[in-house]
């Protein structure tokens, strides 16, 4: 039964799950209302039905979408969603780990990726990030993205990065943390934050998202 879409207040940051299966579409749902500054506005069962409640005027703040739905993919609902909310913050949120998915999300324009699991502090920790208008990444999906931008000529070739950089790509390519590179480089985790931003201006972009976007744009990543 698909959840009657409720009004929020201004200083709730509002819910749109996109989710098949009901038991976790209904157990997202009851975590999030249970946490104050969140409110699940609308649950469905499939994209057709989540376009045409926005359609009819239903707003979100966030959007959490699985990809693998009946009828209309994730991976094609994608722009709709963010041509109709386009100041919505969109997390893909699947069990789905294939290059080809991730990253058809990714330049499909979502804003984040996490792999389903029954941990819903991690769930939570992901929309407060994205909340604040970061970018997060589940660190499996993170870890796929910087290895495949290690394969990209045109960007090691003449990318400009030093060898600090390169260091820090190659670490977190391999799945390591913040934390953990940290440790390994004898640095701070603020100055592993501030080694990605100074990547990330070099590359023109904010985020690994924004930077998948842009290989593909420029068309450094083969996707076949």
């Amino acid at each position: 039964m698909e959840k009657i879409p409720v009004t929020a207040s201004p200083e709730t940051w509002r819910i749109l799950i996109i989710e098949d299966h009901s038991i976790y579409r209904n157990a997202v749902s009851r975590v999030l209302d249970t946490h104050e500054g969140y409110k699940c506005v609308g649950a469905f069962s499939n994209m057709e039905a989540a376009l045409d409640a926005v359609e009819s005027g239903l707003e979100a703040d966030i959007i959490l979408t699985d990809l693998g739905l009946p009828g209309m993919n994730g991976v094609s609902g994608i722009p709709k969603l963010r041509e109709k909310l386009p100041l919505a913050r969109l997390i893909v949120v699947t069990a789905f780990t294939d290059r080809e998915k991730v990253f058809g999300a990714l330049k499909a324009g979502a804003h984040g990726y996490l792999i389903k699991s029954g941990d819903t502090n991690r769930l939570v920790q992901t929309i407060n990030e994205a909340a604040n208008y970061g970018t997060p990444l589940d660190p499996q999906i993170a870890g796929m993205v910087l290895r495949m931008f290690q394969k990209l000529k045109p960007v090691v070739s003449d990318d400009g990065l030093s060898s600090r950089e390169h260091q820090i790509l190659d670490l977190i390519s391999q799945g390591h943390t913040k934390s953990a590179v940290a440790d390994e480089l004898g640095i701070s985790q603020h100055s592993v934050s501030t080694y990605l931003r100074r990547i990330f201006d070099k590359l023109h972009v904010h985020s690994l998202p924004a930077a998948v976007r842009e290989a593909i744009r420029r068309g450094w990543l083969d996707l076949s």
